[in-house]
């Protein structure tokens, strides 16, 4: 036997040995490019300019299972602006995305521990995981470090949440501290129902605190090929500024929002409805717009990228018109028709989205007599479509656009007084490879 075949066999055999041990990894995530060009960053001016940008992305998500009961999830990323340098805050030495491309570019995204409790329905995730709300995302939705115990007993669905978003000086009360608690049945196959109840004790500044909390009903109902789902969440709380103009503020606003959902071949069709409370008087002691969006990523299933927020965006700035407009006070009103179509001929997709958005107050009370108008709450019309078509299985290629037409809420708020605002569009290239 030469040595080489000796050596191939010696090789085979230690290949063979580790395979049950390299079994317990998994391995997933994706290599995302996007090339954005649009001019809607410039929301509100005459003659907008045209945002161009190339953006990077690359998430790989590892995992290794110990034994039945406990695993390790690390999910790393790696975000780089075509020919961008970054800052020296968050990224060291630039992103890489300059020419030469040396760059200190990799942040952890989620570390975590999951721990299947023996003898119950139960799981323990600690350390730093992805955690959303039960309400689109108009609460939270984000990556935090968190203890998050969730299963089930008898018949109730239950999930409890400790996360720290704030670190002040550990020798202070100086913190912010949020604490989440959802349950909610299933029946049968076609309908859940829950409750959902968050508080965030927030004193980062001793002079300035805030305690707010958030309650809330949802529920999915499907009979055939129909569905409907819907929420309702109410924000309470109090907000102190001892410095300033917001002292011992009461906190009363509201989010609801019901979506009709229909499957038809090869996709499916929904109708969104959504509201946001609004606060017409900024001069009592009251705040009645809704106190939310960590994470700003509300709403992201409808297809919709100017109003609403794109469902792909990563680092460049988001387009979130409708929901800015609702946060400031003004609230909204929305009406959204989507749709969504796979295994179309060639391996292709497509997609859409139609929304329509109004403020719920356009005059302000500012106090000392003091008003602000807009000229109507009409903010505005988004066509949006996307399709795409996948090479070799994996390698996904899509263009998708949106076109905004801005309604008379934007008017008198552009470059030149009185003036119409212009309409706004994005358009984006993708590539994404998931692993």
């Amino acid at each position: 036997m030469s040595k080489s075949v000796r050596i191939l066999i010696a090789l085979a055999a230690v290949v063979a040995m580790a395979t049950p041990a390299l079994a317990e990894f998994t391995l997933g995530g994706y290599f995302r490019t996007q090339g954005y060009m649009q001019n809607a960053q410039d929301l509100g001016a005459e003659d907008p300019d045209t945002y161009t940008a190339v953006d990077q992305r690359f998430r790989a998500k590892l995992g290794y299972t110990l034994n039945d009961y406990v695993s390790f999830v690390y999910y790393g990323e790696v975000d780089t602006m075509w020919g961008a340098s970054g800052s020296a805050t968050k990224y060291p030495g630039g992103q890489g995305g300059e020419v030469g491309a040396d760059g200190v570019n990799f942040e952890t995204k989620n570390v975590y521990v999951d721990f299947k409790i023996p003898d119950t329905r139960s799981n323990l995730r600690l350390g730093i995981q992805g955690v959303k709300d039960a309400f689109e995302g108009v609460v939270f939705w984000d990556d935090m470090a968190a203890a998050n115990l969730s299963g089930a007993m008898g018949a109730i669905d239950y999930t409890l949440l400790y996360s720290k978003w704030n670190e002040g000086n550990t020798t202070n009360w100086d913190d912010r501290d949020f604490y989440a608690i959802d349950l909610s049945h299933k029946y049968g196959d076609y309908a859940k129902a829950g409750v959902a109840f968050y508080y965030l004790d927030d004193n980062r500044v001793p002079t300035e605190s805030a305690e707010l909390w958030y309650a809330g009903l949802y529920g999915d109902y499907r009979f055939g090929n129909m569905g409907i789902d819907g929420f309702f969440v109410y924000n309470g709380g109090t907000v102190d500024d001892e410095t300033g103009a917001m002292d011992d503020l009461d906190v009363s606003a509201w989010v609801a929002s019901v979506k009709a959902k229909m499957v038809v071949r090869n996709g499916d069709l929904g109708l969104r409805y959504i509201y946001y409370s609004s606060d017409d008087d900024y001069s009592d002691e009251d705040i009645e717009s809704f106190s939310g969006s960590q994470g700003k990523f509300e709403f992201v299933d409808e297809n919709l990228s100017i109003f609403l927020v794109d469902k792909f965006v990563n680092n460049v700035p988001k387009n979130r018109y409708a929901i800015d407009a609702a946060l400031a006070g003004a609230g909204m009103h929305a009406l959204v028709f989507s749709g969504n179509f796979k295994n179309l001929p060639v391996d292709s997709y497509a997609g859409f989205g139609v929304g329509a958005f109004f403020v719920d107050e356009d005059e302000f009370d500012l106090g000392d007599g003091e008003r602000l108008e807009f000229k109507d709450k009409d903010l505005g019309y988004e066509f949006a479509a996307r399709i795409g078509k996948k090479f070799a299985e994996k390698y996904d290629v899509s263009l998708r656009g949106a076109y905004a037409i801005l309604g008379d809420f934007f008017d008198g708020v552009s470059d030149v007084e009185d003036e119409d605002a212009d309409d706004v569009w994005t358009t984006t290239l993708m590539v994404n490879v998931p692993f």
